[in-house]
């Protein structure tokens, strides 16, 4: 891993520190989002193979467009997270009176994409794990694709492997949450107690959400 990058891992504080005597730059950033959004659509590419071997042989040829669809759903939403990330915490940061372009709360934000891109191997790998494990009857007709689908999400959501990457990703949810603090520290000129509540609202937010899901009082 690139020296620079592993100080935003280690050291985030000084890192943005020395990032704010340059200009802003969205190349890194940018290209930190896509390697999470390649992940993120192995993971979706992995999760549509499913639901195509379960399909009649006359319909995986054109089931393959599935896979098609979900990785380039799967590299859109993950830009447009950056985007929404960046503009939430940008918006929060006003309340505490921040200062400072948007321009440097997307590069900033775009950093704490790292720790994400890694949770998001774990993630694929236990999503394979999870998949590879399942028995699952090739369907007949296509009334039982609904039928199959809805049983399908039902033994991933109850797998205790589900449970556990969920946590895992809470952890990498922090590391990445503890990344912004200091990028919005200094992106918005904020104290470190500011950024804390603006970067610590939508976090906690999103948490309680995970937890309660996992708890199943989300269906």
């Amino acid at each position: 891993m690139n020296t620079g990058l592993l100080r935003v891992l280690i050291d985030p504080g000084r890192f943005f520190e020395d990032r704010m005597q340059d200009e802003p730059g969205l190349k890194m950033p940018a290209l930190i989002v896509l390697i999470y959004a390649i992940i993120s659509a192995v993971a979706a590419a992995l999760m549509v193979n499913v639901i195509i071997d379960i399909l009649p042989a006359e319909a995986q040829a054109f089931a393959v467009f599935g896979i098609a669809i979900a990785v380039v759903g799967a590299l859109i939403m993950g830009f447009l997270t950056w985007i929404v990330v960046a503009a939430v915490l940008h918006i929060i940061s006003m309340l505490f009176k921040g200062e400072g372009a948007f321009t440097r709360t997307l590069e900033f934000t775009g950093y704490s994409f790292i720790p994400q891109a890694i949770g998001g191997i774990i993630g694929a790998a236990f999503s394979y794990q999870i998949i590879s494990g399942l028995t699952i009857p090739v369907v007949t007709n296509p009334e039982q694709i609904a039928e199959i689908s809805v049983s399908l999400a039902e033994m991933i959501a109850a797998d205790p492997l589900t449970q556990i990457a969920s946590l895992v990703g809470i952890l990498f949810v922090l590391w990445s949450a503890n990344i912004l603090i200091f990028g919005m520290k200094h992106a918005r000129n904020l104290s470190t107690r500011d950024a804390a509540l603006t970067v610590g609202i939508p976090v906690a937010l999103y948490i309680a959400y995970i937890l309660i899901t996992l708890l199943g009082l989300i269906p």
